[in-house]
């Protein structure tokens, strides 16, 4: 298999299979790896449209402009990770750990978070439109109103639905 690096945090590189190649190889395989490298590490613009990645440990992981619609993520480990311009487009984030995670102008739409945490996460420009977030934990109000939605977005209890919203 051909080896490539993965830019981490301090400027380190580990050498490494292809990021795409570790995916490939499972859930288990690659939090296996992340438990020995547990840096931030730096995708950009992957496609991992499709992919089942439940349970998976993505925390502090850079994955901007990246291509995660319909992707399987339940349970995932998202914790501080930076999701800008991502898609996760249908995706399913139940019971996914986003807490401080940077989705700035990430296309949620359509996605299923119920039950996922979201504890100061970054939902500027965020598109929620049609997604379920009826049952997501640590949400705010001010996220909310930051992010864009429409009528069929399911937000929870006492989390007031913003007026530009499309219904």
């Amino acid at each position: 298999m051909r080896m490539e690096s993965l830019e981490v945090k301090k400027a380190r590189r580990v050498p490494m299979e292809s990021p795409i190649a570790l995916l490939k190889c499972g859930v288990e395989r690659w939090n296996a790896f992340r438990r020995e490298h547990s840096d931030s590490i730096v995708f950009e613009s992957i496609i991992l449209a499709d992919a089942q990645l439940a349970n998976i440990d993505m925390h502090s992981v850079l994955l901007m402009a990246s291509d995660l619609r319909r992707t399987n993520l339940t349970n995932a480990i998202l914790e501080r990770a930076i999701l800008r311009h991502s898609n996760f487009r249908g995706s399913d984030l139940r019971h996914a750990i986003l807490d401080g995670a940077d989705l700035f102008h990430a296309d949620l739409s359509g996605a299923d978070l119920r039950g996922a945490s979201l504890v100061s996460a970054f939902l500027k420009r965020t598109d929620l439109t049609g997604a379920d977030l009826s049952t997501a934990q640590g949400l705010t109000t001010a996220q909310v109103t930051e992010a864009y939605g429409d009528g069929r977005t399911k937000l929870p209890e006492g989390i007031v639905r913003p007026a530009n919203w499309i219904l």
